[in-house]
């Protein structure tokens, strides 16, 4: 948790999910994104994989 990734998900047209790992509830994966921090639900039952990005140099 804490940690910016992307989600890969499963299907035809879905599409990765980049953002900050919020908290996981029952079968949903929350996760902040995009810069006016909106948060997305994801079902656990389409996730591929999860990759975590690198920390950006500042």
């Amino acid at each position: 948790m804490g940690k910016r990734c992307v989600v890969s998900l499963d299907g035809t047209f879905s599409s990765p999910v980049t953002g900050v790992l919020e908290g996981l509830e029952d079968n949903w994966l929350s996760v902040r994104t995009g810069k006016n921090g909106a948060l997305e639900l994801v079902n656990l039952e389409y996730v591929n994989k999860i990759t975590e990005l690198p920390e950006k140099k500042k």
